[in-house]
């Protein structure tokens, strides 16, 4: 709901759109808001750019008043995020209903983005791998390694999301790149010993909170973290173009260079 017009909608995702056409090495997507999905999916008809759906029903049809379809879904996108954390923490979506709607997504062809993270006071009270392995073990129950396989997981803590009902008493801050790979470190491990190593390898697991571009190159070059899940920066192509650019870079094993001027990322051709 940060936007709420399909006119600026569809502009925004056309700039992302041309900017992405010389970078063919990351893979990027974005989450318009359902009455926006129609609109954006033909402005970026034969791009490179993707869409993802920001939640869904684990019932494809029925007298579900306000819910989204998976079938209406597919139609447009190629993921969908489940398990934010704000329908988690405001909405009260539990594990369990979360585990239903990635079964039904999988079923249904979409990848799903699995959000996991801790509020401030579980991390100060010493229960951030605690609470991890119980949204895992919630979310992915039953799940078999060739379903793990088409899954992307986000590590996003509570405590970095700019979202005043979320934290109303926190100071937002990212996860250091220290807090941020140890998360992601926690996430691996348990995949480690539920699913083996091969599959904990092969799975994509990103971080998401306050991701930018001044951050985005510490992170997103920790060898643990594999993309990022970007809020508030992608809400521009001038903000989140320059990210897609660090990990593009990244991704060849090139450096990243680039210097800030006028409060503006230029690069170094």
């Amino acid at each position: 709901m940060q936007i709420t017009s399909n006119n600026e909608a569809v502009r925004i995702a056309d700039d992302i759109a041309q900017g992405l056409s010389t970078m063919s090495n990351v893979d990027v997507f974005i989450a318009p808001s359902f009455t926006e999905l129609y609109s954006v999916s033909k402005a970026i008809k034969d791009t490179h750019l993707m869409l993802a759906g920001q939640n869904m029903y684990y019932h494809e049809k029925g007298a579900f008043t306000g819910q989204i379809s998976v079938l209406s879904l597919k139609e447009l996108c190629q993921f969908v995020i489940l398990g934010h954390s704000e329908p988690r923490r405001i909405f009260g979506e539990t594990d369990d209903l979360i585990r239903l709607k990635l079964l039904k997504a999988l079923e249904s062809g979409l990848t799903p983005v699995l959000c996991l993270g801790e509020t401030a006071k579980e991390r100060e009270g010493g229960k951030a791998q605690e609470i991890l392995h119980q949204q895992l073990a919630g979310s992915l129950k039953g799940l078999e390694i060739n379903q793990m396989k088409e899954i992307v997981i986000a590590y996003e803590p509570v405590w970095a999301i700019n979202n005043k009902f979320l934290n109303p008493d926190t100071k937002i801050r990212p996860a250091t790149p220290v807090e941020a790979n140890e998360a992601h470190t926690i996430i691996r491990e348990w995949l480690n010993n539920e699913f083996g190593a091969p599959t904990a390898e092969e799975i994509s697991i990103i971080y998401g909170g306050s991701m930018n571009a001044q951050n985005a190159k510490e992170l997103l070059n920790l060898e643990q973290i594999d993309g990022g899940l970007i809020g508030g920066a992608s809400l521009s192509a001038e903000k989140f173009l320059p990210i897609i650019r660090i990990a593009a870079q990244l991704s060849e094993n090139q450096s990243a260079d680039y210097r800030w001027e006028n409060n503006t990322l230029r690069f170094d051709e």
